[in-house]
């Protein structure tokens, strides 16, 4: 399997109640390695480019509205497979639906404040890093 990197966000929920510490811990208990990170709040634009493949669903504001209402810990992680192995670690979008120990059951509150994002295919994950890391996070 390839080294690969993917982006990863601990939402404002989880940082608003410091579980920083705690989720990254977590993730990099499973072999996750941290190429780059920034505190950053995002931008009503920014969250908008993010979230454009929601663009005219009906949750779409709220939900850009939520990723703007404070700050978020942008991640760019890597390890073999890791698009694929960081989608497993932090379970399903719903908490309640989410397997034991992962990300989501432990930490997320609801459906949106689920406490973390993580990319959802290698496509999504080439664009997630480039825009907030730019191209020189997608080099090994």
């Amino acid at each position: 399997m390839a080294l690969e990197r993917t982006l990863f966000i601990v939402k404002p929920d989880a940082v608003q109640r410091n579980l920083i510490g705690r989720i990254l811990a977590h993730v990099e208990a499973q072999d996750f390695r941290v190429a780059e990170a920034r505190l950053a709040r995002l931008t009503r634009e920014e969250a908008q480019t993010f979230y454009a493949e929601h663009l005219g669903k009906p949750f779409f504001n709220d939900l850009v509205e939520y990723m703007t209402s404070g700050p978020v810990l942008l991640v760019c992680l890597e390890r073999e497979g890791a698009v694929a192995e960081l989608r497993q670690v932090v379970g399903a979008t719903d908490p309640a639906q989410a397997a034991p120990g992962t990300v989501r059951k432990l930490f997320g509150e609801s459906k949106q404040a689920n406490s973390v994002h993580a990319s959802d295919s290698p496509a999504s994950s080439e664009r997630e890093v480039r825009l907030f890391f730019g191209t020189a996070a997608l080099v090994r």
